[in-house]
């Protein structure tokens, strides 16, 4: 692997940790602030959608005005929203910042997929991007350790996460890996393919559910008398399940039809969510051991079990997607999937702050609940129907930050089918 890609590693790593612990900040601070559900998850649509503009807005950016250009411009765009975040004190603003935010996180995260498959050998993109996965994994579980530290003096530290920003344009200014130069764009609009409804509606469960919870739970954790370490180690738990599940799920998938475990996938998800809504109000004593050991380990165990259940579901709707996939399609359907990813990131904190305002505490569990058992359904009505494959193609982690990335890996996997077929 070329020594340049640890630059490009590196800036990644401070932008997604940065994101990631100012995503748990805020639903601590609108919890401890006197603000509502609706309130966190109305933010968290904002993100959502700048977030989504911004992964289909980035390429154009860079091509106009260069990689370096278009990267350091929104790294200083996220460094402004940041220290705004700091500055001003209501959820209208704050939802304004955290769009703003979302386009320009997305297009930093953009730019850098961009240089990474630029600067990665053919023969090992894969590779690179597995490795890009786990250092995504590991920026999110280490943002919380400022929690850990910090406990609630942590909100002191917001100016430092824009520091981190701005630390990542140095890392990339002084790389010595050349610039890539992209090519024109091949077509003003993205045409959207989706071969398989099942792929289709877990894409979109997928961004639906992890934006929902990862907004929604520091604040219904904090606002059930979680204290600031606890909801934390919650919220590293979460992320560790991702990180441990995504490859082992990738190999159960490669041997197994793929429906089926996009349903082994939900079915943990509803069940986490229900027993969060029949625990009720005693999230506290149950993580703090006030109700026995037993109690507390399971506690501990349902969000890393619901980790892993929710983030490797994008992997492997993209995986069953490329399976159905006519040849020289799958840039296509990858694109499509992340925007149904996308379209589910807005509707799912959406769906949850509406549903605040009839159930209150329980609606992000009813709405996540809700969402994977529609995909159980369709699942299950595709599988009674359709045949799976009798040729999968193999599985590749996806990250979805950019449409670079989850194009790079609908290619790899074209790639590897071809590779795998004999010739006659």
């Amino acid at each position: 692997m070329p020594k340049q890609l640890s630059a490009l590693f590196v800036a990644s790593f401070l932008v997604n940790l940065a994101n990631a612990a100012i995503s748990t900040m805020l639903g601590i601070l609108i919890a401890t602030g006197g603000g509502s559900q609706g309130d966190v998850s109305f933010i968290a649509a904002a993100y959502s959608i700048g977030f989504g503009l911004g992964c289909f807005a980035a390429p154009n950016l860079a091509r106009r005005s260069g990689v370096i250009r278009t990267y350091a411009a929104a790294a200083a765009i996220a460094t402004i929203t940041i220290i705004g975040l700091e500055a001003l004190d209501n959820t209208l603003a704050w939802a304004a910042l955290r769009f703003v935010m979302g386009a320009a996180i997305a297009t930093v995260l953009a730019v850098s997929d961009t240089w990474i498959n630029y600067e990665a050998p053919k023969d090992r993109r894969g590779q690179v991007i597995a490795l890009y996965s786990i250092v995504l994994g590991l920026a999110s579980i280490g943002s919380q350790l400022v929690f850990l530290w910090m406990g609630s003096d942590a909100e002191s530290l917001i100016l430092y996460f824009a520091a981190l920003m701005n630390i990542a344009v140095a890392v990339i200014a002084v790389t010595k890996s050349e610039q890539p130069v992209l090519p024109p764009a091949t077509s003003a609009k993205i045409t959207l393919n989706i071969p398989s409804p099942t792929a289709g509606a877990g894409a979109f469960v997928s961004g639906f559910s992890a934006t929902s919870i990862i907004s929604v739970l520091p604040f219904y954790l904090t606002s059930h008398g979680l204290s600031v370490s606890l909801v934390a180690i919650v919220i590293m738990l979460l992320y560790g399940g991702r990180l441990f599940a995504q490859w082992p799920v990738g190999i159960l998938s490669d041997r197994v039809d793929r429906r089926l475990v996009i349903i082994s996938l939900a079915i943990p998800a509803i069940l986490v969510m229900i027993a969060a809504a029949v625990i009720g109000d005693g999230e506290g004593r149950a993580f703090s051991g006030a109700q026995g050991s037993a109690v507390q380990v399971l506690a501990f165990l349902a969000p890393f079990l619901c980790g892993a259940a929710i983030f490797p579901l994008y992997s492997v709707s993209s995986a069953l997607a490329f399976d159905r996939s006519a040849d020289g399609t799958t840039t296509e359907v990858s694109s499509t999937l992340l925007l149904l990813y996308s379209i589910g990131s807005v509707v799912g904190p959406t769906a949850v702050m509406i549903a605040s305002t009839a159930i209150g505490d329980y609606a992000l569990q009813a709405c996540v609940g809700a969402a994977n058992l529609a995909l159980i359904i369709v699942a299950f009505l595709r599988l009674s129907r359709i045949k799976a494959p009798e040729d999968p193609s193999p599985s590749v982690p996806v990250p979805e930050n950019s449409l670079k990335m989850v194009q790079e890996a609908g290619k790899i996997s074209e790639e590897e089918v071809q590779d795998a077929t004999p010739s006659s």
